[in-house]
């Protein structure tokens, strides 16, 4: 018992060294201390050279420009359905972005629901008068509901052109 007991506690003493000797440790350390990230900041003019382009495009041409995300402000949505059905709220969407191709749809989860919501409407009257026109189309339960929108969003991407003759 005596011997299990020694043995123990000189494993646990040895294995308990410091790291602080190895060189290793000590370099990053010192890598660390001095790293700057500004220094490996370059301006998108430098990123690619005149005349090379990831893409094989000529950059003096066209200039990188970064993408600015939309801003979000208060405003309004219409809500066309509510359904705990993902694939029923899916198919809603699909229907009412054919019949109304200039206008964006959302699918939002509120659990346990799913709600398609369309437009990005800084006015409520704007948001009715859309509401009104779903109506027209068959939404009958079209509803303005108040929500954080896209202030100036995209227009909408037509669809892909259809394609005549798959590739076989």
């Amino acid at each position: 018992m005596k011997d299990v007991l020694l043995i123990t506690v000189s494993l646990l003493v040895s294995g308990c060294g410091s790291t602080a000797d190895i060189p290793e440790t000590r370099n990053l350390r010192d890598y660390e201390a001095t790293f700057r990230p500004s220094d490996f900041d370059q301006p998108p003019e430098e990123l690619f050279p005149r005349g090379t382009h990831p893409a094989g495009k000529d950059s003096s041409a066209s200039p990188v420009l970064p993408v600015q995300p939309p801003e979000l402000t208060q405003g309004y949505r219409v809500q066309i359905f509510a359904s705990s059905s993902y694939d029923q709220a899916m198919q809603t969407k699909s229907a009412a972005e054919a019949e109304f191709t200039d206008e964006w749809f959302y699918i939002v989860y509120d659990a346990p629901t799913y709600k398609v919501r369309a437009g990005n409407f800084i006015e409520r009257y704007e948001a009715e008068k859309f509401a009104r026109q779903l109506a027209e189309k068959g939404y009958k339960d079209s509803w303005v509901v108040p929500e954080r929108v896209y202030s100036s969003p995209p227009p909408r991407p037509s669809s892909p052109p259809e394609v005549q003759n798959p590739p076989k």
